[in-house]
C-alpha cells in the first residue's frame, strides 16, 4: 500500500498544480481579452482531462485512507468549496460583466481548496 500511496498522492499533487496554473493562465489571458486563445477547445481538452485524473487520484486516496467527509469535516469543506469553483470557473469564461469577479471568486476558492489541502483543517487552523 505504501508505493501506492505515495505515487498516487505524487500525481494528485502535481495535477492539482497543473489544474491551477491551466486556470490562471487561461482565465488571464481570457479577462485580458484573448477570447479566442482562452476558450479555444484543445485548451479546454486538456483542462478537463487534467481535472479527470485528479478526481480519478483523488478519490483512489480517498477510498485507499478511509476518509469520510461526514467525519472529516476538512474534507466536506474541500468538496463543497470544489463544487463552488466548479461552477465559479465555468462562468468565469462567459462574456458578460460579472466575468471578473466571478473569476476572482474561482482563484480565491481554488486558494481555499489548496489550503484545506495542506493544513485538513476547514477553518485553515485559524
Amino acid at each position: 500500500m505504501d508505493w501506492f500511496y505515495t505515487q498516487m498522492l505524487e500525481l494528485h499533487r502535481i495535477l492539482a498544480w497543473c489544474s491551477v496554473l491551466m486556470f490562471s493562465v487561461r482565465g488571464l489571458a481570457f479577462q485580458a481579452g484573448a477570447t479566442g486563445w482562452a476558450t479555444d477547445s484543445r485548451g479546454g481538452l486538456i483542462a478537463f482531462a487534467i481535472n479527470l485524473l485528479m478526481v480519478v487520484s483523488g478519490l483512489s486516496l480517498w477510498v485507499l485512507l478511509h476518509f469520510d467527509p461526514l467525519r472529516d469535516d476538512w474534507l466536506l469543506a474541500k468538496l463543497i468549496a470544489v463544487c463552488g469553483y466548479g461552477a465559479c470557473a465555468h462562468w468565469s469564461m462567459r462574456e458578460d460583466r460579472i466575468s471578473l469577479p466571478v473569476y476572482l471568486a474561482a482563484l480565491l476558492l481554488l486558494a481555499y481548496v489548496m489550503a484545506i489541502s495542506y493544513t485538513r483543517a476547514p477553518l485553515l487552523g485559524l
